[in-house]
């Protein structure tokens, strides 16, 4: 008895010492998830490309560290190339926006004066005299975009992220070229029984893992095609921009349509006051749709999740590590659905099999089955 009270104090104090360091890692291990997912989403490409003999190799296989490295290479040509295009039309666009801050903001004097004339009361509240004049608020507009599209702050800020994203491809080539090595090597310390069960949990996990990066994708492209088509019937100008930044907003769940809404909504005004104030009702709705229907559904199919629980997910994650955790909150959720649907299915392994056990009685004998049952 004695034992077994040490030994399950010795286990709670390891978990809570491991929840402890996990706390304080956090940020490496969010990265490590990170690699695990993106490791994921390439294990159907690098399965295809390495399970078909070549002809070029004389009908053999080729080598899989090869087919990794070339892999990745592609796809981090593409990330820099796309970046590149993303960021020189920015700032093309942010420079265009700059110039047309100042005939904008006369633009929305002439139309309030308009209405102040048709409206008295509009004209006793003297509503720019309140802002500060015109004068103002285009020196406001013109400091905040100048802070905004300082090259500087902008190159800073993309240089670090790059090295978060380097680190991540870098771990994620690792786990796609020996992942499978270092499962096979921690299973060990679990006992022979369950080595085959956390096996397939694994595996089970790494799928969902892969069709949530399958499901986010196609999110990113539903959400930008529709957006871009929207602000360009509304006449928007920049209306493919807006598209794109829509599509790379949804990567950031929770306030990527935040985020998105800031230069859909400038842009729109600087298509004039009425363009402006159509583009900001439609921003609203369809940042609505995008967040309570889309995400949902399309996520919720994605990784065989409850609409209700992905959003669940999302509003836990936020909570609880800010936009790190709303951005992990679906692959993590993913994750422990597959855990929990293992240890239903193996408690329902063991009702059955207790079902199928006769009951004895008080005396050891066997209970008599009933004339119903005997049938």
């Amino acid at each position: 008895m004695t034992a077994g009270v040490y030994r399950g104090a010795f286990v709670l104090a390891l978990l809570v010492g491991l929840a402890l360091l996990g706390l304080q890692l956090k940020w490496v291990l969010l990265q490590l998830f990170a690699a695990a997912i993106v490791a994921a989403g390439m294990a159907p490409v690098v399965r295809r490309s390495t399970d078909v003999p070549q002809p070029w190799l004389g009908n053999r296989r080729p080598p899989k560290g090869l087919v990794v490295a070339l892999i990745y290479a592609m796809v981090g040509l593409v990330v820099l190339v796309l970046g590149t295009i993303l960021l020189q039309v920015v700032l093309v666009q942010g420079g265009l926006l700059l110039e047309r801050v100042p005939a904008f903001a006369l633009a929305v004097q002439d139309w309030y004066a308009g209405l102040s004339r048709r409206s008295p009361l509009l004209a006793q509240l003297n509503l720019f005299d309140l802002l500060g004049g015109v004068s103002g608020l285009t020196g406001w507009a013109t400091g905040v975009l100048r802070q905004v599209l300082n090259v500087a702050t902008v190159l800073l800020a993309l240089f670090g992220g790059a090295l978060n994203v380097l680190f991540v491809l870098f771990m994620a080539l690792y786990l796609t070229v020996d992942g499978a090595t270092m499962r096979d090597y921690l299973l060990v310390f679990l006992p022979r029984d369950r080595q085959a069960q956390a096996r397939r949990v694994l595996t089970d996990i790494s799928l969902r893992l892969g069709h949530w990066v399958v499901g986010e994708l196609t999110l990113c492209l539903i959400v930008g095609v529709a957006a871009g088509i929207g602000f360009a019937l509304l006449g928007v100008p920049g209306a493919a921009l807006l598209g794109v930044v829509w599509a790379v907003a949804e990567l950031i769940p929770g306030i990527g349509p935040f985020v998105a809404a800031a230069p859909s909504i400038a842009l729109g005004f600087v298509g004039g006051p009425s363009t402006g104030i159509i583009a900001t009702i439609f921003t609203f709705l369809f940042s609505q749709v995008e967040n309570n229907i889309l995400v949902p559904r399309v996520m919720g199919h994605a990784v065989k999740l409850n609409p209700l629980v992905v959003l669940l997910a999302l509003l836990v994650g936020n909570e609880l590590l800010g936009l790190a955790g709303a951005l992990f909150a679906i692959p993590l959720a993913a994750a422990a659905a597959v855990i929990v649907d293992e240890l239903r299915r193996e408690r329902l392994i063991q009702l059955e099999a207790a079902s199928l056990v006769p009951t004895q009685t008080r005396d050891g004998s066997q209970p008599e089955q009933s004339a119903a049952v005997i049938g």
